[in-house]
């Protein structure tokens, strides 16, 4: 059971190091994306930048899963199981959008998932030994959120949502 946490663990603090429910970007960046669009995330989690960009592509770390309207940096509208958030406020009112992330993996794909660099997820290619913390997405398994299932017993598991992402980590 060690595996799950210390995966997910760090999964979640790559990914609050890059993003989290920081006010960054002009509202309309957050606003102009929509679920199921895929971005790559960049920059300082105060200064963070959101790109279009094609999901799979070496540009996307990251899905839309869900878009949030409302007062504040509010992330409740977010399913409880998100890899990451990001809000955006109006300067002017306290109107505010919340785009709510997952990585984007892509099954037989990397991603460098390290907690200690200071960076979100992003993609690598699987046999760049320079790229820490790499993981292949193994398998996407949907009606089950339990990452004994997967073949290397690693993996992330989404409750709320009823899905895992199984992977590997590449030596």
């Amino acid at each position: 059971m060690p595996t799950r946490l210390v995966a997910a663990s760090a999964l979640a603090a790559a990914a609050a190091l890059i993003i989290g429910p920081v006010a960054g970007c002009t509202p309309t960046a957050a606003k102009d994306v929509a679920v199921g669009d895929c971005v790559q995330m960049s920059g300082p989690p105060d200064r963070a930048e959101t790109t279009p960009a094609p999901c799979g592509s070496a540009e996307s770390n990251y899905t839309v899963v869900a878009v949030v309207s409302g007062g504040g940096t509010d992330i409740r509208g977010c399913p409880s199981d998100v890899d990451s958030s990001y809000s955006s406020q109006n300067a002017f009112s306290d109107q505010s959008t919340t785009i709510c992330l997952d990585v984007d993996w892509v099954v037989g794909g990397c991603m460098s998932v390290d907690a200690d660099s200071g960076q979100g997820p992003y993609r690598v290619n699987c046999d760049d030994a320079t790229a820490p913390g790499r993981q292949r997405a193994t398998e996407i398994m949907r009606g089950v959120a339990n990452v004994d299932q997967c073949a290397s017993g690693q993996g992330y598991a989404y409750d709320e949502r009823d899905f895992t992402v199984c992977v590997e980590d590449v030596s």
